[in-house]
């Protein structure tokens, strides 16, 4: 089954272990990895990323920026993980597995667009960063809390 990690912010180690594990391991599955940051210096592991597409076929890496300025010269895609996984993905992620790990904003904003795009709760896995602040706000009503 084709696999999507969406990545933000910080939220890229845990991704990048599971890709590089699954990697390793010889998998042949499509993987897909969307990960934004706000400016290009923050990308953490562009060149490894890019360096694994190049020799995985069936690996593809999709960097976002969110504050890319005109003058960077960025010619990737631009915007929040999730705007740069639907229009990767033409906004359909049926017969996905999908895998979020970023702020909570972030994820909700993927969780949406993946259900949007036909791919629902028993397919999504989340991991999200919260602060103290974040601990006491509601859950997403999207996911029941276990």
């Amino acid at each position: 089954m084709p696999m999507v990690f969406m990545a933000g912010g910080s939220g890229l180690s845990s991704p990048r272990a599971m890709i590089l594990d699954l990697l390793a391991s010889g998998c042949t599955q499509p993987i897909t990895l969307v990960y934004g940051q706000r400016s290009a210096q923050e990308l953490y592991y562009d060149a490894e990323f890019r360096a694994l597409a190049a020799r995985h076929p069936h690996f593809t890496y999709v960097p976002a920026l969110s504050e890319a300025a005109d003058s960077d010269g960025w010619d990737g895609a631009r915007g929040f993980v999730h705007e740069a996984a639907r229009a990767h993905f033409g906004g359909s992620f049926t017969g996905h597995k999908a895998y979020l790990c970023g702020p909570p904003p972030m994820i909700e904003a993927c969780i949406g667009t993946l259900m949007q795009g036909r791919l629902f709760e028993r397919d999504i896995y989340t991991e999200k960063f919260l602060s103290a602040a974040d601990a006491q706000q509601a859950r997403s009503p999207l996911f029941r809390t276990i």
